[in-house]
């Protein structure tokens, strides 16, 4: 197909706007085939994003279609809504040349709707906007429009009406994509260049990558090579696209999308994404920009349950991290734990999805550590050093000043949860930087705020307490001097390594409360009494006993003597006294992931 009749387009929106319902109306108008509700979210491939309603992988399906007599291929990239898979919304707009820009009728503009907008806009491509949801009763379509034009500076004339659930104009959104976005960039005469976007493992075939060609073309059998990998030649041994189902092709051209496998299944140290593809006699390439490396935001230590499995683990978490390029990791060994990985993570929905995807794809049990974020260590010899784990905190005496994260946040909200929102800003130790009125009806906040305040529970509160209308985004902007602490937790004296954490003074008592109370509701009594507590500073912050179970010693004793029944307590008490020493008290996973929910 001729490199002007192809359309690479995603569709953006905040979570449940409708994108995957749009996608499942675009692709029954293209295939003529009927989507019912067993088979619809077609390119939500993961049950997970099914049973959550969210999607999480950028999935891309090519569709034909036909108008005015001449045949399209449209290559869609269905993309996620939530705030921590920003980075698989770039990688997808980053191959567009066009976006659908997707609002619901009766929530208007919300906090992934201006992040995704603002993605878009950086990239230069072409912006379609939609109101979805035009069949609900209770619309706000004059309003919604007022805010895309105020908002997004986006004129009221250019906003697109539809009802995906209804179908209702459908057909209208395809042809704006024909006509308004540009078909792709590149020259098919040039040596081949192609960028690798997205890969996965296949147990009987290896890895397969998904490939954008940005020049020349590429066919079935061709020797190419990876830039900057250690071996040079790969043979193509199969090319394929979805329509939606696997479709096996010979070529693809200039400006297209689809998947290539070359029996490659090493996975050890092969991190595919990002990188650029050509022919293996090739050496002059035109350069292109590339990915931006990716940053966590949040860390935490990923161990299986049972440490005689770990080399199946380890090959677990390596495929695992080919189909996730956002998830970074590297070995760690702890006492207790054993052999695991201290991993990166773009935020808490991103560890659940990692733990579930583990226990899912790979039947394995884990445990996964308390969260935490870098912080910046000055010592006292001036050194600087980032941690973020706190079991490598340098010992107290060594410590000039600890820094932590610093974020610039950004929200929009109606006037009347403005007051709501400032007090939680002020809660959250935030610094008040901004204010500015919208129309009337919304308020501008910029706010500077502790990243770890961010990411632990922030936009779930500001949702509850706005209805989901208010919208914020955030920017890692500094360090900046504070007073944080190292909290620790003990059993019986004994230190839990998991639940070490890095945390704000203000913080400390209300965290370790919690935690001690999840554990103690979680642990079974012994024949010994169990003593949890937390400390920080050497100072014992918060405990709690669980009280051992008691066995009636006496019971064999029918009247006689009092020191009978006396020695019989006493040498129980002796007995308790050496098993609480010797005693192991074994924490189950689902503790530290109890853990993890509560206070995240």
């Amino acid at each position: 197909m001729k490199k002007k009749y192809i359309r690479n387009f995603s569709i953006i929106a905040h979570i449940d706007h409708g994108k995957s319902t749009l996608s499942d109306r675009i692709i029954e108008l293209c295939t003529g085939k009927k989507i019912n509700k067993k088979n619809s979210r077609i390119l939500d491939s993961m049950e997970i994003e099914k049973e959550r309603g969210i999607t999480i992988k950028s999935q891309s399906v090519s569709l034909k279609y036909k108008l005015n007599n001449k045949k399209y291929k449209l290559n869609l990239i269905d993309t996620p809504g939530h705030i921590d898979f920003n980075n698989e919304v770039s990688r997808s707009l980053y191959i567009c040349d066009g976006a659908l820009l997707l609002i619901d009728a009766t929530k208007g503009i919300q906090s992934q709707t201006i992040t995704n907008y603002n993605i878009a806009k950086k990239l230069n491509i072409k912006i379609i906007p939609i109101i979805n949801k035009i069949d609900v009763l209770y619309n706000d379509i004059k309003n919604i429009k007022n805010q895309i034009n105020n908002i997004l500076k986006i004129k009221k004339k250019k906003i697109i009406l539809c009802s995906s659930k209804k179908g209702i104009g459908i057909k209208n959104i395809i042809k704006k994509i024909i006509n308004k976005i540009p078909y792709p960039k590149g020259h098919t005469n040039l040596p081949l260049q192609a960028i690798i976007i997205d890969s996965y493992f296949d147990n009987y075939l290896g890895i397969f990558l998904l490939i954008k060609i940005i020049n020349g073309n590429i066919k079935k059998n061709d020797i190419i090579k990876i830039i900057n990998f250690k071996k040079n030649n790969y043979r193509i041994k199969t090319i394929h696209i979805y329509t939606p189902n696997k479709n096996n092709i010979n070529n693809l051209y200039c400006g297209e999308i689809g998947w290539i496998s070359c029996n490659i299944k090493i996975t050890k140290y092969f991190n595919p994404i990002g990188k650029i593809i050509t022919n293996y006699k090739n050496n002059n390439l035109i350069k292109i920009s590339k990915f931006k490396k990716i940053t966590p935001q949040i860390y935490a230590s990923i161990y299986p349950e049972n440490n005689k499995n770990f080399l199946y683990f380890k090959k677990s978490i390596e495929k695992l991290s080919l189909n996730d390029y956002s998830f970074i990791f590297k070995p760690e060994n702890s006492y207790l734990l054993g052999n695991g990985f201290r991993c990166g993570f773009l935020g808490i929905l991103h560890i659940e999805i990692i733990k579930e995807r583990l226990e899912r794809e790979y039947n394995l049990k884990i445990i996964i550590t308390s969260p935490t974020i870098l912080y910046k260590i000055i010592t006292k010899e001036n050194k600087i050093l980032y941690i973020e784990n706190p079991n490598k905190l340098p010992q107290k005496n060594k410590i000039k000043e600890i820094h932590e994260s610093i974020s610039t946040c950004k929200i929009i909200t109606p006037k009347i949860y403005c007051g709501k929102i400032i007090n939680l800003c002020i809660n959250k130790r935030g610094n008040q930087k901004k204010i500015l009125y919208y129309n009337n009806n919304y308020i501008y906040l910029k706010y500077e705020l502790p990243t770890y305040e961010i990411i632990t529970n922030f936009s779930n509160i500001i949702k509850s307490i706005t209805q989901g209308y208010a919208s914020f985004q955030y920017k890692f902007e500094k360090y900046k001097k504070s007073d944080i602490k190292l909290l620790e937790f003990l059993i019986n004296n004994n230190k839990l390594e998991g639940f070490s954490i890095l945390i704000h003074k203000k913080n400390i008592k209300k965290y370790s409360i919690n935690i001690i109370n999840i554990i103690k509701k979680n642990l079974k009594k012994q024949q010994f009494e169990i003593k949890i507590q937390s400390k920080y500073n050497n100072k014992i912050i918060f405990s709690s006993i669980i009280k051992s179970l008691r066995k009636n010693v006496t019971s064999k004793c029918y009247g006689g003597d009092i020191t009978r029944k006396k020695k019989l307590l006493e040498k129980q008490k002796r007995g308790k006294k050496k098993l609480k020493k010797i005693g192991n008290i074994l924490i189950s996973p689902n503790i530290y992931f109890e853990a993890l929910k509560k206070n995240f």
